[in-house]
């Protein structure tokens, strides 16, 4: 084969190389639906099916902290008759009717301030449901991010595995002309149908990871799940924050909603001590006002009361109820403790892990890529002069290849990091 069908070859090869250099994503673009990162944001929080339910907790609360602002106790009513016939004490004979009614009204009366300690209780409580709600939205938007990001990656990996299969296919034809002119041994032949096969299989594979990936972030942002998505943003996906470890904490110790939750759980846990407290010796009182009429033979007795009733804390002080609300309160300043120590964990983690994953993903994008790029120019200059077989270049490639699917696991790896870190921040991209 003269050196010209060389040189053609070796263009082909090296504009299959730029392609693989400039990204693998425009193989569903005519098909998919674009969707930004900001738009599955905005859909998980207006759409999630799962914070639909937690939303559900305010509206309990609001009802619960209604009910606790009405006073429990209705006025009563009561009322009640007789009548009869009896002897006359003078003629023993002579009997003569006699009748009695009575009519009133009651009120029970808090004694010690407790439709404020329930409204107090009511309200924090409230709050503490209003904070777990952010806190589930604050989780849906960290998966959505890191299902949005998974997407992307999926799609690098789909389009790399094409562009391989179509330049896989490109040697194969190259080998089978080679050899054909009795450049080369048949067995490169054989070799490069082996590697179409396993190209073909690697896109199939990809292709069914980008559905999958595809179908979980279609449910985090309510969208129907056999959608076509297709994430439209570059790789790394999110940018990182890159204050110091310790505005971080702080940061996050300030925006956390499950702190918030627990601290809320603490006020309706002291305001739930209180109450006990307050109904453990003469919480309440009961006054009534009533009239009675009586008729007996020929008098008639008329008359009104004044009546009221103290409940005798002799036997139930509640002390038991006094101990359940104390240790309540004791575990929901201990959770308030324990959710600080873990928020301070996961910012640590999590800025260790983005560093780390950054400096590997620098370290491909600034060095390992290039090198492997020029790598394999040398290669095909090599194969364009007959220094080496084609399979040489076929290996060349593989290697280039090989970085660069490392460079997508760095890349995912990023951004799974990034994630978690503003999920630990309470932020959104």
């Amino acid at each position: 084969m003269d050196l010209g069908r060389r040189v053609g070859w070796c263009g082909i090869l090296v504009f299959s190389l730029s392609v693989l250099l400039t990204g693998f994503s425009r193989a569903t673009a005519e098909t998919s639906v674009d969707l930004t990162l900001e738009q599955a944001v905005v859909e998980a929080i207006d759409r999630n099916p799962s914070l639909a339910v937690e939303r559900r907790e305010i509206d309990i609360a609001k009802g619960a902290r209604r009910q606790a602002g009405i006073y429990p106790f209705n006025p009563e009513l009561e009322g009640d008759g007789s009548a009869g016939r009896a002897r006359d004490r003078v003629e023993a004979d002579v009997r003569r009717g006699v009748d009695a009614r009575s009519f009133g009204v009651s009120q029970t009366i808090w004694l010690k301030g407790q439709r404020g300690l329930r409204v107090r209780s009511a309200e924090a409580s409230l709050l503490r449901a209003r904070n777990l709600v952010q806190d589930a939205e604050r989780q849906v938007v960290a998966d959505t991010v890191r299902a949005y990001s998974d997407l992307v990656v999926s799609q690098e990996r789909l389009g790399l595995a094409q562009e391989i299969s179509g330049v896989v296919r490109q040697l194969r034809d190259a080998a089978q002309e080679l050899f054909e002119a009795g450049e080369v041994p048949e067995l490169d032949v054989f070799r490069a149908d082996v590697e179409v096969r396993n190209a073909g299989n690697q896109v199939v594979a990809e292709e069914r990871a980008v559905a999958t990936a595809r179908r979980e972030l279609a449910l985090l942002i309510g969208r129907p799940v056999e959608q076509p998505l297709r994430a439209v943003a570059p790789t790394p996906v999110l940018p990182s924050p890159r204050d110091d470890l310790e505005a971080l904490r702080s940061r996050a110790l300030a925006r956390r909603p499950d702190l918030n939750a627990a601290r809320a759980a603490v006020e309706a846990a002291k305001a739930d001590v209180d109450l006990v407290r307050a109904e453990r010796f003469f919480p309440e009182i009961k006054v009534g006002l009533k009239y009675e009429q009586a008729r007996e033979f020929d008098a008639l007795d008329q008359r009104g009361l004044l009546t009221f009733s103290i409940p005798l804390p002799l036997f139930n002080r509640r002390d038991g109820d006094l101990d359940r609300v104390r240790a309540e309160l004791a575990q929901q300043e201990a959770r308030v403790a324990f959710a600080q120590r873990r928020i301070e964990r996961d910012i640590s983690i999590a800025v260790q892990q983005v560093e780390a994953s950054r400096r590997i993903v620098d370290g491909y994008v600034q060095s390992i890529l290039p090198q492997q790029e020029r790598n394999y120019r040398l290669l095909v200059d090599a194969y364009s002069i007959g220094q080496i077989r084609i399979t040489d270049v076929f290996v060349g490639q593989q290697a280039f290849i090989a970085s660069r699917e490392a460079y997508l696991d760095g890349v995912a790896a990023l951004n799974a990091a990034t994630a978690e870190l503003y999920r630990a921040l309470n932020v959104r991209p």
